[in-house]
């Protein structure tokens, strides 16, 4: 497969976002900073879907937010994210039929959709099988409880806000939750509606830069909730 090695430097730890490409299209607009390397490994083109529509939709959809898609890329990806989110992301993209990788607006996200293969429906494998982490900078202070961190986690994503979350034990500083549920999706085969599981994992980790935090959530439906990993 002929590839493509693009060099992302995103500074998820500062909240800053910056963009190095050896091929594709620059972000419209980098904040300035120190940035921290991620590593995108990019393949043959293997889906029809629009990457920042796929982006944009599993935002509003799952999590309950409007985002504002800077770059994207609509090709296979293999993305190097810190230690959280890496394990689920990386069995995702293996499982997925496809995987979308985009920056957003002071965010970093990746979204894997279908079981194997993408159906066709976006919306279909949204619900019955895909896993996104989203990852977002925020300006204020790393929260003082438990209790703290989680209002913050369910007023970013209000889409997640009513599962019953657990407290996650976290290495360092800051505060981790995980939930299981049960939800209603689109099954892309018969196109029913039917039962489909749903894990999320949530955190509020501190920023090198001072009052700042990342926000997490990573949060994987149907099939591809076997690719989350607690």
């Amino acid at each position: 497969m002929y590839t493509i090695r693009l060099t992302i430097l995103i500074a998820l730890l500062i909240g800053t976002l910056a963009l190095v490409s050896c091929g594709g299209q620059q972000p419209s607009r980098t904040p300035g900073g120190t940035p921290v390397p991620v590593t995108v490994e990019v393949g043959e083109k293997v889906s029809e879907y629009d990457a920042s529509e796929a982006i944009r939709s599993y935002a509003s959809s799952v999590l309950g937010i409007n985002v504002t898609v800077e770059w994207a890329s609509g090709q296979a990806v293999t993305i190097t994210l810190p230690s959280e989110a890496q394990e689920s992301v990386d069995a995702a993209a293996t499982l997925a039929g496809a995987t979308y990788y985009g920056i957003l607006e002071d965010a970093l996200a990746s979204v894997s959709l279908g079981d194997g293969e993408i159906s066709g429906d976006m919306t279909a494998d949204i619900e019955s099988a895909s896993l996104g982490v989203f990852v977002l900078t925020q300006q204020g202070a790393l929260p003082a409880s438990e209790a703290d961190a989680l209002s913050r986690i369910k007023s970013t994503f209000p889409g997640i806000a009513n599962l019953d979350y657990v407290a996650k034990p976290q290495e360092g500083k800051g505060y981790s939750f995980q939930a299981t549920t049960t939800t209603q999706g689109l099954d892309a085969s018969s196109g029913k509606i039917v039962a489909v599981a749903q894990s999320v994992l949530v955190s509020v980790t501190p920023a090198l830069r001072q009052r700042r935090v990342l926000v997490w959530a990573v949060v994987a439906n149907g099939t591809l909730t076997k690719a989350l990993m607690f």
